[in-house]
Parts: structure tokens; C-alpha cells; sequence
């Protein structure tokens, strides 16, 4: 991984579906050279292509985030928690609760009945919870509600999407019997309605060289304001407002020139922040918004 090779990830995770010219034009290489490297870095694993579908059409209305305090290793926990088709996200982080994870559910019930397997589970000493109360910024998926009604075919090419997120639309057509130009217009529906994001998710734990930081913040009043300014902030990849112990729950990432130090300190310096409290991410063992079922039912038909 050279500097090149960084930003064309970082370009993928913006836009799974970037053209190689425009890569070209981004990187200040040639348009073969674009073609050859974006596809070394698919071939090798880098960096992940997939259509990440919008939690409302997954049936997942309950999002959590959970920190386990642990009695031994933190690896074995991780990885048994991974095996999880619920846990979207599951990191070993630095702190006193050295693996974080994140859950969706379809309703509280199972919510509580999957922490509670969590907490059962062999050298956890106890788990905290945040729930989502909306997610405002998300690292791949989608946020807000979809705008458009769907049908079984929109929902054909979600689940292609969702296996290869750079499937050319020649070969979605021939999956799901249309023309490459009528799939191309459904796609891009599905892209602007937020019912799928398209992007890259780099496969090593500091996400494409760059330091990752979760951040738990205490306001001192409202929400709305202190949301809408990070907002503004590039180098925060996930957002969202939460209950429990900590209002918003923040993924900060450093983009050149700001180092994440820059950036927390900004944090920290916002009128409506309290307190923080961070926690830096050592190894990602499992990052994967793909292995979720859509439910077959259309918007129109569900309301």
C-alpha cells in the first residue's frame, strides 16, 4: 500500500461504484493504471465492495452498541461474538472494555435476549449498552428512511449488490432480466432513495492506515446543535445519538492534515460537549453489513 493505493480505498469507501477515469482524475494517474490498482486491491482483499442495504428493509429496528468488560483475553471473546448474524461490528479496542460490538435487532425484546447471550457468554465480566436512538452518519450503510416503494426486482438487485457491490450492470441485467440501462436507472433510484449505499470497506483494522477512534459523548443541553457541527467534520465516520451512558456515539477517523488528536480536541472544545471518553480500535475482527436477509416485503405493501 503506497499513498496512491490510500486514497483510491478512501475514494471506494466514498464511492463503491467510482469509475476508473474518475479515479485517474483523483489520483493524477493514468486511466489503466487506475483500472490495474483499484483491481489489485479488490483481488487482494484490501479493500470489500458491497451494497450495505438500509436497516428498515433488513427488518433491524433496534441498534445497539455494546462494551464488554472481560476476565481474561480479549481475542477469544471477539471472535466467538463474530460468529453472531446479528453483530455488524465487533472490534478489540483499548480501555477497561476491550471489545466493542454492534448489534441489530428487529425489536427491544431480542435486543434484550441478545445481550443477555452476550453477557452469558465464557470471560465476559459484564456488558454496557447504548441504544441507538438514530444514526445520523453511518461508516457504509445508508441513513434516514427509504424514500421509494420497492419491488421484488429493486430487491433482486439489493441482494446482488449486497455480494458484489462493483457488479457491472451488463451482469446484474442478466440476473434479474432487464436491460443494462433500465438496472442502471433502478440503482441509482435505490442509491438516492437510501435503500442501499454503495462503498469499500477496508479489510485491515486501521481502515486504510488511518487511526480510528471511538468516541462517547456527554452533552451539556440539546442534541440537533452539536450533531449538525460534527456533521460537518469529514473525519467522522459513523454518528449517532444514543441512551445510556453517553449521549452521541462517535467513530472519529484522521485524514490528512488533521490527526485525530486535532480533531478530539475539537470535540472537546464544543460548547454543548461535557466529557468524552475514547477508546482506539486495535483490531477490527469483523466489519460486515452483507450476511443480513432483506425482507421480501415492499413499502407499499407494508403500509
Amino acid at each position: 500500500m503506497d499513498e496512491i493505493d490510500t486514497r483510491i480505498v478512501a475514494l471506494l469507501a466514498a464511492d463503491g461504484r467510482i469509475s476508473h477515469r474518475t479515479v485517474a482524475e483523483r489520483t493524477g494517474i493514468s486511466r489503466s493504471a487506475a483500472g490495474a490498482r483499484v483491481a489489485r486491491l479488490l483481488a487482494g482483499a484490501v479493500v470489500d465492495v458491497r451494497g450495505a442495504v438500509n436497516p428498515e428493509l433488513l427488518g433491524h429496528r433496534e441498534l445497539a452498541h455494546l462494551s464488554l468488560r472481560l476476565t481474561g483475553p480479549a481475542l477469544p471473546v471477539a471472535r466467538a461474538v463474530a460468529e453472531r448474524t446479528d453483530a455488524t461490528l465487533v472490534s478489540v479496542v483499548t480501555g477497561e472494555s476491550p471489545v466493542v460490538l454492534e448489534l441489530r435487532e428487529p425489536d427491544r425484546d431480542r435486543l434484550a435476549a441478545a445481550v443477555a447471550e452476550v453477557r452469558a457468554l465464557p470471560g465476559v465480566a459484564g456488558v454496557d449498552v447504548l441504544t441507538y436512538d438514530a444514526v445520523h452518519r453511518d461508516v457504509l450503510g445508508p441513513v434516514g428512511p427509504v424514500t421509494c416503494d420497492l419491488d421484488d426486482l429493486d430487491l433482486d438487485l439489493l441482494g446482488l449488490l449486497q455480494a458484489d457491490g462493483r457488479a457491472s450492470y451488463v451482469a446484474l441485467a442478466d440476473t434479474v432480466g432487464l436491460t443494462p440501462a433500465a438496472v442502471r436507472r433502478r440503482v441509482q433510484r435505490l442509491v438516492a432513495s437510501s435503500a442501499v449505499r454503495i462503498g469499500g470497506l477496508a479489510r485491515y483494522s486501521t481502515y486504510a492506515g488511518q487511526h480510528v477512534t471511538g468516541v462517547a459523548v456527554r452533552l451539556t443541553g440539546s442534541a440537533p446543535p452539536v450533531v449538525a457541527d460534527l456533521l460537518a467534520m469529514p473525519e467522522v465516520r459513523f454518528l449517532a445519538t444514543t441512551y445510556g451512558r453517553a449521549d452521541l456515539l462517535l467513530t472519529v477517523a484522521d485524514a490528512h492534515p488533521r490527526p485525530v488528536l486535532e480533531v478530539l480536541e475539537e470535540v472537546r472544545a464544543h460548547p454543548g460537549v461535557r466529557e468524552i471518553g475514547t477508546w482506539q480500535h486495535v483490531e477490527v475482527v469483523k466489519e460486515s453489513y452483507d450476511a443480513l436477509t432483506i425482507t421480501r416485503v415492499t413499502r407499499a405493501q407494508a403500509r
